[in-house]
């Protein structure tokens, strides 16, 4: 089992919005309709390796459901975010040098059937310094090293050789390490509920969403004199509840 805090609210973050999807609404049209053109955005899909990592991802819940949400990244504008994807663009040799970060089209996760759960989440309102230290972390792997977290989550996802839960043995999931260490560079704490360094998008949702206390309070933000973190807002969508894989 993950060690998990569990958040001391009482009711979950009334600035967390839900925003229903219009009848064959994209997902680029959904973000624009609710005006996001910067934060964090999350992704839950549909496909089989969507499906794993939202499986997987049901320890750091307490009802032990899989979660809604399978990918994570920041958004840089109306078009793009940048993340740590699997499917690698233009090939896989660039990953050392990138450290597997990578610029994503939104066009690419338009399809509502194909990512059927989309939100975006506000954890401050300085997107300077967060942008700015994106691309320290593409840089420089002393700071992470995000291949190190594909291999076991590649390895999981495929099903080879004897492959577990990478969470369950400390290897977050790299697209939301990789946010967590942007944010955690410019002073916010993003997942303060984990105590591990199992990072994964449910447990970013479940800081937003039960951990408004905590940055109510002002203990989300360490005084960096970067980014300061305020009580998360945002806006979510989420059209397939229970994970299931759509063909």
């Amino acid at each position: 089992m993950l060690a998990i805090r569990h958040s001391q609210a009482t009711s979950a973050n009334e600035a967390i919005q839900q925003v229903r999807p219009r009848s064959r609404e994209s997902n680029r049209a959904w973000l624009r309709r609710v005006g996001a053109s910067s934060g964090i955005i999350l992704l839950g899909g549909s496909s089989l390796t969507h499906f794993r990592i939202r499986v997987a991802q049901s320890h750091v819940r307490h009802d032990l459901l899989p979660s809604f949400w399978s990918f994570v990244g920041i958004l840089e504008d109306g078009q793009t975010f940048t993340s740590v994807p699997f499917n690698w663009s233009p090939d896989a040799s660039e990953i050392p040098r990138i450290n597997g970060v990578q610029t994503c089209r939104l066009a690419d996760y338009d399809d509502p059937v194909q990512f059927p759960n989309t939100a975006v989440l506000q954890f401050t309102d300085d997107v300077q310094p967060i942008h700015e230290h994106i691309e320290r972390v593409k840089s420089q792997r002393s700071v992470i090293d995000l291949p190190t977290l594909i291999l076991p989550w590649l390895g999981y996802l495929w099903s080879a050789g004897q492959a577990g839960n990478p969470l369950l043995a400390g290897y977050g999931l790299p697209s939301a390490a990789f946010v967590e260490t942007v944010y955690g560079i410019a002073g916010i704490e993003l997942t303060p509920g984990l105590s591990s360094a199992s990072s994964c998008p449910e447990a970013i949702w479940a800081a937003a969403k039960w951990w408004h206390q905590f940055y109510e309070q002002g203990i989300g933000v360490v005084d960096t004199g970067h980014a300061t973190a305020r009580i998360p807002s945002g806006h979510f969508a989420v059209r397939q509840g229970a994970a299931a894989v759509v063909e």
